[in-house]
């Protein structure tokens, strides 16, 4: 029998070869068939190395096109879905529902048809217990009979999935049945160590996934905001301040860094999303709605900091260094960049250009970015052509003493990626005191 996967997406696809990795056969599916030419003719990928990836796996894994086709094959289906944010904050589930419909479909033509449902996406609190059992249930399917459904959502990265799922430090397995809990559990021991998995109810998982990352946010926005407070006081380094509180074991250092905004596709959701179901249960959002607010004031900060170096300048051109909201991907939405390029046209500030440079992107990736803004690809000439330079991330091989610099230029360094600069280039460090912070 084979394991399939249902939706090959930036997630679903790496997480179908690394199941392949582990000697699983494996048969995805997507309603999407253009996502056979991303197999077959190894086209531009979603992550790093995944090409090779695929190449070195590609024995144990089918694609197919017709899903009654990977259900009859398979045993145990993980849906790797979509499920896009409502204004809200809460999730939708229509493309789970989606594939549930259609698998329901094909379940009911299956003998011996006892089917292991695995949800993988990030879904509101309640969904599995008050939607998705339901509803199959209401196709004609029986619990425990016809199937099982078991919440095991992952902890990645976009940039580094394949690193995350091969060492995870978390394996979630929320179920409601001591069956599904020991099927799912038989199934994943042959991959990991045991001492990772944590069980617990699908609407304890569910609400653990969502509070995981916002809580995250927490640690993240009480950085910036030791940041700020640094950075108003004479004779002190936040960086250092955050390298004490982060010694203590009870807190532990990760995520206590001097920095921006937090950005990408799951922090700011998460964060909502734990808000919007406080409300709906009559709980208080303080938290997790605190965090929303000392987020949005970041940015505001380099927009502060511009001012004050451009004064009465009238000729200058700004260098966003990082448009992506983290190395090694190409997603700009919710970045650190992407809202500081929003935020200069915003406030109507005067430039020439701006100028972008990013490993990730290409030009044809930065089109829709209207304004005398440009992609340079070369470093040495984006930093020549650049007289404020933002640098949002740590880029390769960065090194500002091998360019010949024979003017003023200053770099705001968001998260303290460098340590000097040659002169006459000044430096100017998020979370310390300076003139023009």
């Amino acid at each position: 029998m084979y394991i399939s996967v249902i939706g090959l997406g930036k997630l679903g696809l790496p997480f179908s070869f690394f199941l392949a990795s582990k000697k699983n056969r494996v048969i995805g599916y997507d309603v999407n068939h253009s996502v056979e030419n991303l197999i077959n003719k190894n086209i531009k990928n979603i992550e790093p190395n995944l090409n090779s990836y695929i190449k070195k796996n590609s024995k144990n894994f089918i694609y197919e096109k017709n899903l009654d086709k990977v259900i009859k094959k398979s045993n145990i289906s993980f849906l790797v879905l979509p499920t896009p944010s409502l204004p809200n904050g809460s999730f939708t589930n229509k493309f789970i529902i989606d594939s549930l419909n259609k698998i329901s479909n094909a379940l009911k033509k299956k003998r011996n048809k006892k089917h292991l449902i695995v949800i993988t996406s990030t879904v509101s609190p309640g969904s599995c217990e008050n939607e998705f059992i339901p509803f199959l249930k209401k196709k004609g399917l029986k619990e425990k009979k016809d199937f099982l459904l078991v919440y095991n959502p992952h902890f990645i990265a976009q940039g580094s999935t394949i690193y995350n799922l091969e060492k995870p430090d978390l394996l979630l397995l929320g179920c409601d049945s001591n069956e599904s809990n020991r099927k799912i559990k038989k199934f994943y021991k042959k991959i990991y160590n045991p001492k990772i998995f944590k069980s617990t109810t699908l609407r304890e998982g569910e609400i653990a996934k969502i509070s995981i990352n916002s809580f995250i946010t927490s640690k993240i926005s009480f950085s910036n905001y030791i940041s700020e407070l640094c950075e108003k006081t004479i004779n002190t380094d936040a960086k250092k301040v955050l390298d004490v509180i982060g010694q203590d074991k009870r807190i532990n250092s990760q995520y206590l860094k001097i920095g921006t905004k937090f950005s990408g596709p799951c922090f700011p959701r998460d964060n909502l999303a734990l808000s919007n179901y406080s409300k709906k249960v009559g709980v208080n959002s303080l938290i997790p709605d605190k965090n929303d607010s000392v987020n949005e004031i970041q940015t505001k900060r380099l927009i502060k900091i511009l001012k004050k170096i451009i004064k009465n300048k009238t000729s200058y051109n700004i260098g966003i260094c990082g448009m992506t909201y983290k190395n090694d991907t190409n997603i700009i939405k919710n970045s650190q960049g992407d809202d500081l390029l929003k935020l200069i046209k915003k406030n109507k500030i005067r430039y020439n250009k701006i100028n972008i440079y990013d490993e990730f992107l290409s030009k044809n990736e930065i089109k829709d970015i209207k304004g005398k803004t440009v992609l340079i690809e070369n470093k040495k000439k984006f930093i020549q052509q650049s007289d404020i330079i933002f640098l949002i991330y740590n880029v390769k091989n960065l090194n500002f003493r091998k360019y010949k610099i024979n003017k003023k230029k200053y770099v705001v360094d968001c998260w303290r990626l460098i340590e000097n600069l040659p002169k006459p280039m000044i430096k100017i460090d998020l979370g310390k005191h300076s003139d023009y912070i």
